[in-house]
């Protein structure tokens, strides 16, 4: 039996909606998609099924857990990357270690939007497409506040544990995420205003690249803390002007690199 790709796609995106996804919630990353002129925006939902297959070693690459007090710039992106490293199979001293990708265990969100944006600017055709999918998630996740905050009581990019912060974090993190689930689709009213809040922006370097992205995070660790400040969970207000600046970004992206 064979399926169209819109059919496929369409069959995956119910499984991921049917998964725990930790970012905003599917809708919202389609959403997302949609608005930056994707035509397949179920495709941005696809790094959430496939972080599934290895979680420990895919899950950082969908967040970066900045301390409260953190000002990113483009030299603190440069901070946290994937290395190389090799493993070798425990009880085997006669394998051969192979090399594996290794995420700094505070997060690469930010450098993995830099390294796609790269593999993007030279691909073409169903490449493009796959790399396309793959950083409107990210750019998505960027704009979750509690995607750029201390979590649980894991240590923070300082190398440093914020339990109260990282308690707060964990036990709203999925509210945080659904925030926009109940005005989904936006009314026409709701979409005119969303309209408004995204903005122009112009990328012409990797340079810019890193200011745009240190702006949305700066903006998501921003209302993260006064979210943490005044004990509650973002606005629905707040959740669209944070989307709109993924909106924003992921335009330029294509207009970049199309």
């Amino acid at each position: 039996m064979k399926y169209s790709s819109r059919a496929i796609i369409s069959i995956l995106t119910i499984l991921i909606l049917s998964t725990n996804a930790q970012a905003w919630s599917s809708i919202t990353h389609i959403l997302i998609a949609q608005e930056a002129g994707i035509a397949d925006p179920e495709t941005a939902c696809f790094p959430d099924l496939s972080r599934n297959e290895e979680y420990a070693l895919l899950v950082p690459y969908h967040w970066h857990d900045a301390a409260p007090n953190t000002i990113v710039t483009p030299e603190y992106i440069d901070r946290y990357q994937i290395t190389v490293g090799t493993y070798q199979k425990l009880g085997s001293p006669g394998s051969q270690p192979i090399k594996i990708r290794v995420p700094d265990s505070s997060g690469v969100l930010y450098w993995e939007i830099v390294q796609l944006y790269k593999k993007l600017k030279g691909a073409r055709g169903w490449e493009y497409d796959y790399y396309l999918g793959n950083i409107a998630h990210y750019v998505g996740d960027l704009s979750q506040p509690l995607h750029n905050f201390p979590y649980d009581s894991s240590s923070a990019g300082d190398g440093k544990v914020y339990p109260e912060i990282g308690k707060w974090s964990k036990e709203h993190h999925a509210e945080f995420d659904d925030a926009l689930d109940s005005v989904l689709p936006l009314s026409t009213e709701k979409k005119r205003a969303f309209e408004k809040m995204v903005t122009p922006i112009q990328i012409k370097s990797i340079d810019d690249l890193k200011r745009e992205i240190s702006k949305i995070a700066n903006s998501s660790i921003g209302l993260a803390n006064k979210c943490y400040a005044q004990k509650r969970i973002i606005t629905e207000d707040e959740a669209l002007k944070q989307v709109a600046m993924s909106v924003s970004l992921l335009k330029a992206i294509i207009d970049s690199t199309k």
